[in-house]
């Protein structure tokens, strides 16, 4: 029986060096840490992806405007959460906010995964119901 000759493996680098694809690993941390946090810890969930997008946007050696870009998002999207959580907040009076808020913080940490996935394979992301302010 003959031989077959095995196909050569492909790599997928998105012809990214090592240093942009770790900072690129900074980024997908903002969206899935900051998402995870946002019940315990309001004030990191949002000085997280704040801090990060701040640093890359004015002190970082190399500028990469596609992870900025996600770093805004992921700022954007935890402060529009803490936006509705104000209305939540009203809601649970009449105890509704109490379920809108568990269900927005589940789609929450379902678009976090989405812009994460999104983020490595090197597309942009838009959270929904999103203000964007920055």
């Amino acid at each position: 029986m003959g031989e077959t000759a095995r196909p050569t493996a492909v790599i997928l680098d998105h012809g990214l060096d090592p240093s942009t694809a770790k900072q690129r690993d900074f980024g997908a941390a903002a969206h899935i840490i900051s998402a995870f946090l946002i019940p315990f810890s309001l004030g990191i969930s949002v000085l997280l992806p704040a801090g990060l997008y701040f640093f890359h946007n004015h002190f970082a050696e190399s500028r990469d405007e596609f992870l900025i870009n996600h770093m805004r998002e992921a700022f954007n999207a935890n402060v529009s959460f803490l936006l509705a959580l104000i209305i939540h907040g009203i809601l649970s009076v009449i105890l509704i906010g109490i379920l809108t808020g568990f269900v927005h913080w589940l789609l929450l940490v379902v678009w976090s995964f989405k812009a994460q996935r999104s983020l490595k394979n090197g597309e942009f992301y838009r959270y929904p119901f999103t203000v964007r302010i920055f």
